[in-house]
């Protein structure tokens, strides 16, 4: 497959995805995307930082499996949807190597149990990472129950680390690696991400009123 019938093949996915799943806001996700490579038998699917927070509604669950289903059609081979932030070959380039800064800042940090307590970073990668450990350590996690744990850790950890790493006001970097996170723990959680952010705001307003 060469690399100009590419968006043609996604546009006709999210043509049959709009047919098969009626749900507007998943509709305007899809409208968002950029097919922008398919590497490793992952197909590499792209949404600019305005619209990344949208994703969510992508990932979750209930849409994913459509999702895959329709790319196996009209692919013809399973293919794993990843969605990243940008929509050129230069931003999944980025993306691969803050996750494998991320990996290696993994294997050089001392040994931790499964069960180790998570605190928050001073910096995003940190703060990407420990979400993924959290998610790791949550007892069945498949389960709504598990991942409603999860994501209330999750925004606990979430907004300790602002603390020290989120300025006041918020610069442009700080805000897009926020919705970053944010957009991590819906994946994770089945959770659409303006809902966590929501759950966010409300748990920052008591810090502040206890605090």
């Amino acid at each position: 497959m060469n690399a100009a019938s590419l968006p043609v093949l996604w546009a006709n996915c999210v043509d049959r995805l709009k047919d098969r799943i009626n749900n507007r806001s998943f509709w305007e996700a899809l409208e968002a995307t950029h097919a922008i490579t398919i590497e490793n038998d992952h197909l590499i699917i792209g949404i600019d930082g305005e619209n990344f927070n949208r994703s969510s509604h992508i990932t979750q669950v209930s849409t994913l499996n459509t999702v895959h289903r329709i790319i196996a059609e009209v692919f013809n081979r399973p293919l794993t949807v990843q969605l990243v932030e940008g929509t050129t070959l230069a931003d999944w380039e980025a993306y691969k190597a803050r996750e494998a800064r991320i990996a290696a800042s993994r294997q050089t940090a001392p040994a931790q149990s499964p069960g180790a307590p998570i605190v928050p970073s001073d910096n995003w990668d940190g703060v990407y990472e420990q979400l993924s450990r959290l998610f790791a350590q949550t007892t069945h996690r498949s389960l709504p129950q598990g991942k409603a744990r999860y994501a209330n850790e999750a925004l606990y950890l979430l907004v300790e680390a602002m603390d020290t790493i989120y300025p006041d006001p918020p610069d442009e970097h700080s805000e897009r690696n926020l919705a970053r996170a944010l957009d991590r723990i819906a994946a994770s959680a089945d959770i659409p991400a303006s809902v966590i952010a929501f759950e966010m705001e409300r748990l920052r307003a008591w810090r502040r009123s206890t605090g």
